[in-house]
């Protein structure tokens, strides 16, 4: 569990091994170095590059395994170095020749310029050939471990989320059958991200977040167990149980609080910013909006672009929901018009990529954004077509949120019958998801 000493230590080893990385890396340093390394790549084709030599400096090889094995827990602490260590393996490969881990530092390159840099269809480009890479060398063994991580960090951008929990299902079986446990946990806990978040029934995420504590203690591998009983956590608020999920989890801190402040200390920006998106998301439905901006000023600063995933996208909407309210209630602010701003332009950026995960909420950022102008004609209909944008795409939980930011919508304009109406239209779907605590706690207020 001491994964910041291991990442010093393996910084050291790779300073013997010839390979030394800059003390300080910053946003204008990832940006050059990746649009190098895809200046380089760019002069291979994919057959060129499948066809390179093998590597046989055995000094560059283990430099490359141990960046390959490292890599998950840097990405953790120091997303930032992430981006760095993949430029590495791809130069190196490119200079010494391929091993079986220059297919993983391909796609961390390709998750890199696709979501970093924002050039989706490059980052997508190379997916295919990490793949191949890895068939080159008869490495079946790990194409399991490949598919998880390219799935969690990379083609969700493109593929329809729900499509993805059952992908991330499917390789923790794969990774087990080859006796890979670290990364059937890590395929267990994305799966879990995307099925809470994407309005899967909160009773099967319940069931399978306390099943995955219990496996995770029993396996030896803790490593994202307060991660997910932060999930856990999230879900059994929207249920309305009154279970610990701390306890649950064999883990010693009374509340989230606690867990939040011991992974900060510790370093861990990956839970840490897990912890943020389930508490501002766990607001945003319970209507404690003033809550929730409070949690996003204290919040938004400790995130950056270099910590993109799944959470960074799924917080950046209800964030810019929680801005735009904000921006309604304290028009003197500009701050809060700005983070909704962001938010919209990033969903526009999106979108063009994934009408099915992105299109429903953008449209409710921009029906928010439009009501803060004062456009009420417009940002109505802009409710009803992200209500119907998430019905579509079978995003059961923002269905409800949308038409229970109409029914806020028409109470602030007087129309009580309209009001009713589509607030019974939200807890019916909340239903559906399966909030019944959450529908209990609406109905009481």
């Amino acid at each position: 569990g001491k994964i910041k000493k291991a990442i010093y230590k393996f910084f050291e080893v790779m300073k013997e091994l010839g390979e030394e990385f800059p003390d300080k890396v910053d946003p204008s340093l990832i940006f050059s170095t990746l649009t190098s390394t895809k200046d380089d790549l760019s002069k291979y084709s994919t057959e060129d590059l499948l066809n390179s030599p093998k590597m046989t400096d055995k000094r560059k090889q283990w430099a490359i395994i141990l960046m390959g094995s490292m890599s998950p827990y840097i990405f953790m602490v120091t997303p930032m170095l992430s981006p760095m260590i993949s430029a590495r393996i791809v130069f190196l490969s490119l200079r010494y020749g391929l091993t079986t881990e220059s297919a993983f530092g391909l796609f961390m390159y390709s998750y890199g310029i696709g979501c970093l840099l924002q050039d989706i269809d490059e980052g997508h480009r190379w997916i295919r050939t990490s793949r191949l890479m890895l068939e080159r060398f008869n490495a079946t063994s790990q194409y399991p471990k490949l598919k998880c991580v390219q799935y969690a960090f990379l083609i969700y951008l493109k593929e329809p989320f729900q499509s993805i929990t059952s992908v991330l299902l499917d390789c923790r079986q794969e990774t087990m059958m080859v006796g890979d446990i670290e990364y059937a946990i890590f395929s267990s806990t994305w799966r879990g991200q995307f099925a809470v978040l994407t309005g899967e029934h909160l009773s099967q995420v319940e069931k399978e977040c306390d099943s995955l504590s219990k496996d995770m203690i029993r396996l030896k591998q803790t490593q994202s167990i307060l991660d997910n009983a932060s999930m856990h956590s999230m879900a059994l608020q929207l249920i309305g149980s009154s279970k610990d999920p701390f306890a649950l989890s064999g883990v010693s801190f009374k509340d989230e609080d606690e867990v939040l402040e011991f992974v900060e200390k510790s370093g861990n920006k990956a839970h840490a910013i897990s912890i943020y998106t389930y508490r501002v998301v766990t607001a945003c439905f319970f209507q404690r909006y003033e809550d929730a901006a409070e949690m996003i000023e204290k919040y938004h600063s400790k995130l950056t672009k270099e910590d993109f995933r799944i959470h960074t996208v799924i917080y950046t909407f209800y964030e810019g929901l929680i801005a735009f309210r904000t921006a309604r209630a304290q028009p003197h602010v500009e701050k809060w018009s700005k983070i909704g701003g962001r938010a919209i332009r990033s969903y526009q950026t999106w979108a063009k990529h994934s009408e099915w995960n992105f299109e429903n909420k953008l449209l409710l950022l921009e029906a928010e954004w439009l009501l803060t102008k004062g456009e009420y004609d417009s940002a109505e209909k802009k409710y009803v077509a992200s209500m119907e944008s998430a019905h579509r795409h079978k995003f059961v939980h923002e269905e409800g949120l949308a038409m229970a930011l109409m029914s806020h919508y028409f109470k602030s304009r007087g129309d009580a019958g309209k009001e009713k109406e589509y607030l019974d239209g939200a807890l019916a779907c909340y239903e559906k998801w399966g909030a019944f605590g959450l529908v209990s706690h609406i109905r009481g207020n």
